[in-house]
């Protein structure tokens, strides 16, 4: 990439953005998308952001997990504002259409232009993040865009628990204003979030020898509209696993049914579009057991007709390859923690109107030799309530005996409201000034990594914005490029209320 003095010209290796304003945003974005960066894989894109920091003599500060810190002077006359911290994180969720080969640890996304909006090609976009990561870009590159010292914290690891704001450095920091590039709405300010932490429901797996002569198939449960375990939680969308958990009650309860393998979903802030489960049973049952799947499969889908019209349920043959299958009791187990297990919203705000206070998803469901892991997300903007629904997890492993434990981690504190924050002040200000209207004010359930800022960074006051995504976290997902151009305006605008 070169740089002249008032133009950033990126190289056309794709070029399926081209033409799109603002063209310094666009040409990061692409430039990004071609750069291999799901969660756990974001060294080449840290080492890609470093370099064009450093060729710009800027300061930068890589730590060992790949979070980058980039600080760069105020323009003229903004010298001596406070200094604003721009956040935004680098990796993204990788996720596939069924049939489509990507090879995520070494691809990057396949930009596809239709209409108002940018998708991937069978794939997740992977909007959220990398338009934080491309507006960051674009004021670092920027020679034209007056703005207060910047220290630009672009994150690892957000997708999979904020493992690289958990592990972010906060001393390292001096501003006590805070930016996040993170939201989907541009016709909103973002100004608070719920809290989060994820929970390990564990059995440990006995095996049992399976019965000479057993028919084998495969259950599984399918295209589901899936969408964000947060910002999608309250459209009471269907969870993959819970239905196969209902499935596989009602097949052990026909008798003489076995079950060797399980999984689904893809993600811990993914709903579980799919999930799947080998079974053995025999033959005597076989076609009883198989109306009454049909059945049931036919009263699912009338049940979830509005949320999840594409839903599918298959019983299939299976080679039955196997020798082993979960012992009885384990079996048993498993399928009640599928179907008991608390999932989807939980309680909603008396505070803030149509707000989701607390859910859980039952997100990622697998199996090995050792044991059976069930893994669960729960956001809540009340920590009181969030731990509440991990104790209730751990009472039914109580319940469930066999040895089943739980275990939590990437506990996440909450962002909440603040009506007195200045950086909302100034944001509401940017905005009537740019579009001639007052903003709408958004709190959401929604986990963002600014509880952990602010858990970092005593005092400090925050802000987020962004142009209009849908469905993230899925291969639906899709920016639209028409209001990119409106937040580049109101990030400006907001960086000049931000002089003193």
């Amino acid at each position: 990439m070169s740089v002249s003095a008032n133009k950033v010209v990126h190289p056309q290796t794709n070029s399926v953005l081209a033409g799109l304003e603002p063209a310094v945003f666009f040409g990061f974005f692409e430039e990004l998308s071609a750069i291999p960066r799901g969660s756990y894989n974001e060294k080449q894109v840290s080492d890609h952001i470093a370099n064009f920091a450093r060729a710009r003599g800027l300061e930068v500060y890589q730590d060992e997990i790949w979070n980058l810190l980039i600080k760069k002077p105020g323009t003229p006359g903004y010298e001596n504002a406070p200094t604003l911290i721009l956040h935004g994180h680098t990796d993204i969720v990788c996720e596939s259409d069924e049939g489509v080969e990507h090879d995520f640890e070494n691809e990057g996304i396949k930009l596809r232009l239709d209409g108002d909006f940018i998708h991937g090609t069978g794939t997740t976009l992977g909007a959220d993040n990398t338009v934080g990561v491309a507006f960051a870009m674009s004021l670092l590159a920027s020679d034209n865009v007056p703005h207060p010292p910047l220290e630009v914290v672009l994150t690892v690891q957000e997708e999979v628990g904020k493992g690289g704001a958990q592990h972010f450095d906060g001393t390292k920091l001096t501003g006590k204003r805070l930016l996040d590039m993170n939201w989907h709405d541009p016709k909103s300010l973002f100004a608070g979030c719920a809290g989060d932490i994820s929970a390990h429901f564990r059995i440990p797996l006995q095996w049992s020898e399976r019965p000479n002569g057993q028919e084998a198939a495969r259950l599984r449960v399918s295209g589901l509209s899936s969408g964000h375990s947060e910002f999608d939680i309250h459209l009471e969308r269907a969870n993959a696993i819970v239905l196969l958990g209902r499935l596989l009650r009602l097949a052990i309860k026909e008798g003489d049914v076995s079950i060797a393998k399980v999984e689904g979903g893809v993600n811990r802030y993914v709903i579980p579009g799919e999930a799947e489960a080998l079974i053995s049973f025999d033959r005597s049952v076989s076609g009883a057991l198989r109306s009454k799947i049909e059945a049931e499969a036919a009263a699912i889908a009338a049940e979830y007709s509005t949320s999840d019209p594409n839903l599918k349920i298959t019983f299939e043959e299976d080679p039955g390859l196997f020798f082993s299958v979960f012992s009885e009791k384990v079996a048993t187990g498993a399928v009640n923690a599928m179907c008991l297990l608390p999932n989807g919203v939980q309680s909603r705000s008396l505070i803030v109107d149509n707000l989701v206070e607390s859910s859980n998803t039952v997100a990622l469901i697998s199996n090995d030799q050792e044991r059976i892991e069930i893994t669960s997300t729960i956001p809540s903007a009340v920590s009181s309530r969030r731990y509440n629904i991990v104790d209730r997890i751990r009472q039914l492993s109580e319940v469930i005996g066999l040895g089943a434990s739980v275990e939590t981690f990437a506990d996440c504190p909450e962002w909440p409201y603040n009506p007195q924050s200045r950086m909302l002040a100034a944001g509401r200000a940017a905005y009537e000034r740019e579009f001639g209207e007052q903003p709408h004010v958004e709190v959401s359930h929604s986990s963002l990594e600014l509880g952990l800022f602010r858990k970092k960074v005593p005092d400090i006051d925050m802000l987020s914005i962004g142009p209009e995504a849908f469905d993230v976290h899925t291969t639906r997902e899709r920016l639209n490029h028409t209001t990119v151009e409106a937040t580049w305006r109101l990030l400006k605008a907001l960086l000049s209320e931000l002089r003193t």
